[in-house]
């Protein structure tokens, strides 16, 4: 038996072997195959392919990005040191209707047979398919980069004066082509900077008093210092500051021109002196501090309605003046929150920005226009005018979703809101939504492709303040934008999992501290889970009931079903069963508690604080930082509040057990634009999830995994851990997660991107639990050798308006095999993993 055993390896390694080296192949011809093109094959008699620019600067090569972005023309795009856009686009004919009608002239016997085989009709089919093949790859591909003198002396151009611009004012360019072999060629920029010049003295020519009393206050701020180089990049920052400075200060008639500045650049000594000017007039009226005398709201404006005799309902309230051109339908009072320009307050941009942005942030205005008037008096008068959205409006969303639990899902929405439901901007939102799902859990009904289904429904309202007993406008102002958000919700799940039903209340509180940074305070989260279909366990949890099923056999000869496996454990595995069978005993009972664990109906009334950090600019910026931690904790008011046990001796409230524990989760993602096509993204989490009290384990649904599209892409999601350990199980969950990602995205071809990643991580057990193995649980920094690794590339098309991704990750290093197997084992197609997913993975 060892023997056919080990002849049943050998021959299943080579057959591995065998086929990771066809699938080698394959790719090598593909590569080669591109390379084979020629890439001069539309460049012209007496033209170059620009396939390299180098810069030297004093002697020195310089490859910086920020130098690279003053060369105008730049060679081929390259994929991995290799030029494939201009490979596909070689590809393609660019000469096709020339070449076929030639084709028929030159083959006139090939072109009467295929008409002959086909019809005239079918050969013009296949001849505009041919055409539209040429043009869809002539369109997607890159056509070869010809060296242009001109476009060369526009780079030195453009060289010199970022020289110039950073102090070098004696700088000197040039550029030398190098024809190569196969009418290809490179250029050399040749850069000569000579010495920098710096700031000698600074001097002040401020016209008006007042502003030069403002800049004298703050003027320690300045980015234009003594002895410091050059830079025009420090003026333009200059000048903006300055800019903001003086509108931020009441200085409304302020405008950015009004400030220049004089630099000496003829001195010898390489010593500039500078001198700031403001002028102190616009249209020779004196810049002066103006304040708001007055703040006009118009709640439903319409331009089609605007006019003296427009305006049918007015109120004033706290110096404001309120305007409908209808009936007036929002409560002065609440619609205050979201305005920061206030009556006597002298003029600043940041109120008015702040004032347009939480008047959009309340979702109830399809536009915001606020604008100001001077008055003989010199006082300001501020108009907001709101358009409002409709009050009603209805929503219906479709989406196809994919993992690796439901391999294909469809999912539907209906929505509907209702704005402004207490005259205070309020947002109330109700939903069902339904989804048919392709699921594993399905045992019954494997047969069918779309055999499980999950509804659900919520209902929220959203206040644009805080509701709550005690006051906190000191602590967090109306600038902060505040938000409470109530919401309640349900959903019914079939053949996923043990198909649960849960019921959840959130009371929610939002604010943003400042342009980055938001908080979210969860005064309640409150989750009932209830498992529907607790029979099923066994046929789920199928690797459990065989492990039980063998113990029935081997040691009492009795045939289990999944209906009666949990009263043979009851039953036949006691204290005696435990004296000759200690091991297969503790097997036995860490099923049941297992069983005990996943099937308990819990209630989790979860207190969670959340802190953002985000600079990204927008949704198209690729170098920026995210920063998130959470920090909650389940149960300690209700078990106080409780007193009633079950038959474990546990707090329960309405009969349902209370979860007590605290989770603690911090995640860390920073991108880096290197280049114009291509973005480093590293991706780091750490999750904590201790039980205590009322609990000894942490409820299943809060449990960390690992694993999947979206986490560690070698493994599918629950396929790995808790340690080192290889459980068989089909769901593995622990309470300490540990992930690092790093991931190189770059652009292949038009819409094409691909992606280079490593993913390492894992999850651990740190409750102390008997179910858990040894290896399972973290034990410190030894059990960083437990860290899988797992490597791999992707391909993702970029529709605009989705992303659709697929990932292959290969295992690289697997904490649960031998010492001798770890690494590499079992890296090949066979083991590897295909992910699909929806936008990207992080």
């Amino acid at each position: 038996m060892p023997l056919k055993s080990y002849t049943f390896e050998t021959n299943l390694n080579a057959y591995l072997l065998k086929t990771n080296f066809i699938i080698l192949l394959i790719f090598t011809g593909i590569i080669f195959g591109f390379l084979s093109c020629n890439s001069v094959k539309y460049v012209g008699e007496n033209e170059f392919l620009l396939v390299k620019n180098k810069v030297i600067v004093n002697d020195k090569k310089n490859s910086s990005d920020e130098i690279n972005d003053y060369i105008v023309q730049r060679p081929n795009q390259l994929v991995l040191g290799v030029a494939l856009p201009l490979h596909f686009y070689n590809l393609g004919n660019k000469n096709f209707e020339t070449d076929y009608d030639q084709w028929k002239l030159d083959s006139p016997g090939w072109y009467n047979f295929t008409s002959g085989v086909f019809s005239e009709k079918q050969a013009r089919g296949v001849r505009n398919f041919k055409y539209k093949m040429h043009q869809w790859i002539l369109k997607n591909g890159e056509p070869p980069v010809i060296l242009d003198t001109k476009k060369a002396s526009q780079t030195v151009k453009n060289l010199t004066q970022h020289y110039y611009n950073e102090g070098y004012f004696n700088v000197k360019a040039d550029f030398e082509e190098h024809h190569l072999k196969n009418r290809k060629a490179s250029i050399d920029y040749i850069v000569d900077k000579d010495r920098p010049n710096h700031l000698d003295s600074i001097t002040t020519n401020i016209q008006s008093a007042v502003l030069d009393s403002i800049y004298e206050i703050h003027k320690s701020k300045s980015f234009i210092k003594e002895g410091n180089q050059f830079r025009l990049s420090l003026f333009v920052n200059e000048q903006n500051r300055l800019t903001n400075l003086f509108r931020n200060s009441g200085i409304y008639r302020f405008y950015k021109n009004a400030i220049t500045f004089e630099v000496d650049t003829s001195a010898t000594d390489y010593k500039s002196d500078v001198v700031l000017l403001i002028d102190d007039n616009t249209g020779s009226v004196p810049f002066k501090v103006q304040k708001i005398q007055k703040v006009n709201i118009y709640t439903d404006y319409s331009f089609s309605k605007s006019g003296d005799n427009s305006i049918k309902d007015s109120i004033s309230y706290k110096g404001f003046s309120f305007f409908a051109q209808e009936k007036l339908k929002y409560n002065p009072k609440y619609l205050l929150n979201s305005i920061s320009i206030e009556p006597n307050d002298i003029y600043k941009d940041e109120t008015r920005e702040l004032t347009r942005k939480n008047l959009r942030g309340l979702q109830n205005f399809r536009t915001v226009d606020i604008k100001y008037e001077e008055l003989d008096n010199d006082m300001l008068e501020a108009s907001i005018y709101l358009s409002p959205l409709k009050k009603y409006s209805i929503g219906i969303n479709t989406e196809l979703t994919h993992s690796n639990i439901r391999q294909l899902g469809i999912s539907g929405k209906l929505s509907f809101l209702d704005r402004n439901i207490f005259r205070g901007a309020e947002l109330l939102k109700f939903s069902i939504q339904g989804s048919f799902l392709d699921s594993k859990d399905a045992a019954d009904n494997s047969g069918k492709l779309l055999n499980a289904w999950e509804i659900g429904g919520d209902i929220s309202l959203e206040l644009p303040r805080f509701v709550f007993p005690v006051k906190f406008e000191k602590l967090i102002p109306k600038s902060m934008a505040p938000k409470t958000i109530f919401t309640l919700g349900t959903s019914l799940q079939k053949n996923i999992g043990l198909d649960k039903q849960i019921f959840t209340g959130i009371v929610d509180y939002t604010w943003e501290s400042s342009k980055t940074i938001n908080h979210s305070f969860q005064l309640l989260n409150v989750q009932f889970i209830k498992n529907l279909n607790v029979e099923s366990y066994f046929k789920i949890y199928k690797s459990e009931f065989n492990e039980i099923q063998q113990i029935a056999n081997t040691y009492f000869n009795d045939t289990l079903t999944t209906d009666n496996a949990i009263g043979f454990i009851d039953t036949k595995i006691d204290a005696n069963f435990e004296e000759s069978n200690p091991e297969e005993y503790r097997s036995a009972r860490d099923i049941r508690n297992r069983y005990n664990i996943i099937t308990e109906d819990v209630l989790v009334p979860l207190m969670a604080y959340t802190f953002t950090y985000n600079n990204s600019e927008n949704y198209k910026d690729t170098d920026f930082s995210f920063f998130r931690s959470r920090v909650g904790a389940s149960g300690n008011l209700t078990t106080l509040l409780a007193k009633n046990r079950d038959v474990n001796n546990k707090k329960t409230l309405f009969g349902i057990p209370i979860a007590q524990y605290v989770r603690v989760d911090l995640e860390y993602k920073k991108f880096w634009n290197v280049s114009k096509e291509t973005v480093l993204v590293y991706r780091s989490f750490l999750g904590v999830a201790v039980p205590y009290g009322n609990s000894n384990t942490i409820p299943f649904s809060r449990s960390y995994f690992i694993g999947g599209p979206n986490d560690l892409r070698a493994w599918k999601i629950y396929d790995l851990g808790p340690g080192s350990t290889k459980t068989g199980l089909e769901y593995n969950v622990g309470n300490l997660k540990f992930i690092n990602s790093l991931e190189y995205r770059f652009n292949v071809i038009n819409s094409i991107n691909g992606a280079l990643f490593v993913d390492a991580g894992n999850i651990w057990d740190i409750s102390n639990g008997s179910i858990t193995a040894s290896e399972g649980k973290f034990k410190g920094i030894n059990s960083i050798k437990d860290i899988a690794i797992g490597s791999g590339f992707g391909l993702r098309y970029d529709l605009s308006f989705i992303l659709l991704r697929l990932d292959l990750g290969f295992k690289t290093y697997e904490p649960y095999l031998s010492e001798r197997e770890k690494w590499f084992k079992n890296y090949n197609f066979a083991h590897a993993v295909f992910n699909f997913g929806i936008s990207y993975p992080f």
